[in-house]
C-alpha cells in the first residue's frame, strides 16, 4: 500500500535521528516494515552557511525485501520506485532521503541489510536517470525513543529521540491532527459496523429511494430541477447539523442520506464543506455513514471522507478512505480519480478546485455554504 502526503510547512533537516523521529507525525501513524522516501530541495542553511534541505512530498510503501540472496528486486518495488521517481520530477526535487523501518533491520549486520541495500541500489539507478540522488539512507527497527538507527551506506549511527517530542509532532497535535499507532489503526476508523446493523439500514434503502423519487418529482414540477436539488442539499446540511448536535441518526435517516448523496449534484456541492469552517463537522458524518451504510452505498460517503482528508493534507487517511470507496464500488468514478491523483502525488491544492466547484453549485441553487478557509 502506497501513502503520500505533503509537508504543510518547510521542514529543515539537520540530524537523521530527528528526521526519523518526525516520520510518524509526517505520515499520521507509526510505520512498520515500510519504505519512506522524502523528496528534498537543497538550500543554504543557517548563518554558518551549512547545507540543509527542505522536505517536500513524503512517500511511503510497504517494504518488500527480496526473499533470497539471488532473488531479483520484486517487480512491485520497482513499480514503486518508478512512481516515487515521477513524483520527485513533479516536486522539482534534486535529492531524496530514504528511511527503512523494519524489525528485520535491527543492526548493521542483520541478514536483511544486504537485501535492503540491493533495493536501495535499484532505486538509486532509477532516480539517477531523473537527475535525482539519494542524499542519505537510514534504517531502524522501529520508530521509538532510544532505538538505534544506522546508515545503509557508511558507518554512521545514532539514537532516535522521542517521536512524541518532535517539533513536527507538536505542530500536528496543535493543529488537531492525530498520530496513530499503526496504519491498521488508521484503517479501523472506517471499519464497517457489524452486518446486522448495516442490514437494518439496507432494509430501508428501497423505501428511501421511492420517497426521494416522489419528492424530487414534485419539486421539479413546482420549480424545476434546481429547486429539487436545493431541497435535497438543504436536507443533507440539516442532517449534518443534527449529527453535530449529538443526535443519533436512525436507520431510516441513514438510508435517506445514502439516497440523497447518490444525487451527484448534491454530492458535488457538499464537497465544498471540505474547504470551509465546517469541514470537521461534515467529515464526522461522512465517517459515520461509511461505517454504517451497506455496500455499495457506503462508497459515496467514503469518497467524501477521502476528499476531505486529501484537501487538508492527510494523505494516509485519504488513501484508506478512497480504498474503502473503491472496494465498495469499484466503478466509483470520483473515488477512482481522487485515488489516481493521490497515488501520483498531486498536492492538496490541485484538488481543492472541486470544493470551489461545490461552492458554485450551491450558489446556483441558492444555498449558502459555510465560508471557505484560506487556501494553505
Amino acid at each position: 500500500m502506497t501513502t503520500s502526503t505533503s509537508s504543510p510547512r518547510p521542514l529543515r533537516l539537520t540530524d537523521p535521528g530527528d528526521l526519523i523521529a518526525a516520520v510518524p507525525a509526517m505520515l499520521g501513524f507509526l510505520p512498520a516494515r515500510s519504505l519512506i522516501v522524502l523528496s528534498l530541495a537543497s538550500d543554504a542553511g543557517g548563518r554558518d552557511g551549512a547545507r540543509s534541505a527542505t522536505v517536500g512530498a513524503v512517500m511511503r510503501h510497504d517494504l518488500i525485501l527480496p526473499p533470497g540472496e539471488d532473488d531479483p528486486v520484486p517487480a512491485a518495488m520497482r513499480d514503486v520506485f518508478d512512481r516515487f521517481g515521477a513524483l520527485c520530477d513533479r516536486e522539482g526535487a534534486d535529492a531524496v532521503l530514504v528511511v527503512l523501518v523494519d524489525d528485520r533491520l535491527d543492526h548493521p549486520d542483520a541478514p536483511a541489510v544486504a537485501a535492503a541495500c540491493r533495493l536501495l541500489d535499484d532505486f538509486a539507478v532509477r532516480l539517477d536517470r531523473r537527475g535525482v540522488r539519494i542524499a542519505g539512507a537510514h534504517a531502524v527497527s522501529e520508530v521509538a525513543c532510544g532505538r538505534t538507527w544506522f546508515a545503509l551506506v557508511g558507518g554512521a549511527r545514532g539514537t532516535v529521540p522521542d517521536p512524541q517530542a518532535s517539533p513536527v509532532a507538536a505542530a500536528r497535535v496543535f493543529e488537531g491532527g492525530a498520530i496513530r499507532r499503526s496504519r491498521a489503526e488508521l484503517a479501523d476508523l472506517l471499519t464497517p459496523l457489524p452486518m446486522p446493523g448495516r442490514m437494518q439500514v439496507a432494509d430501508h434503502i428501497d423505501e428511501a429511494i421511492d420517497a426521494r423519487d416522489l419528492a424530487y418529482e414534485l419539486a421539479v414540477r413546482a420549480g424545476g430541477r434546481d429547486r429539487a436539488d436545493r431541497q435535497e442539499l438543504e436536507a443533507v446540511l440539516a442532517h449534518i447539523a443534527r449529527h453535530d448536535d449529538g443526535a443519533e441518526l436512525l436507520a431510516p435517516e441513514l438510508a435517506e442520506l445514502a439516497v440523497l448523496l447518490s444525487n451527484s449534484t448534491v454530492r458535488d456541492a457538499v464537497m465544498a464543506l471540505a474547504a470551509g469552517a465546517e469541514a470537521d463537522t461534515a467529515e464526522r458524518l461522512w465517517v459515520t455513514l461509511t461505517r454504517r451504510l451497506p455496500d455499495p452505498e457506503r462508497a459515496e460517503a467514503a469518497a467524501l471522507v477521502g476528499y476531505s482528508a486529501y484537501v487538508r493534507g492527510d494523505g494516509p487517511l485519504a488513501g484508506v478512505a478512497l480504498g474503502v470507496a473503491l472496494e465498495s464500488n469499484p466503478r466509483h468514478r470520483l473515488a477512482d480519480l481522487l485515488d489516481q491523483a493521490l497515488q501520483a502525488g498531486l498536492r492538496p491544492h490541485t484538488v481543492r478546485g472541486l470544493a470551489d466547484t461545490g461552492y458554485e453549485i450551491a450558489a446556483r441553487l441558492g444555498v449558502r455554504m459555510p465560508p471557505p478557509a484560506p487556501a494553505a
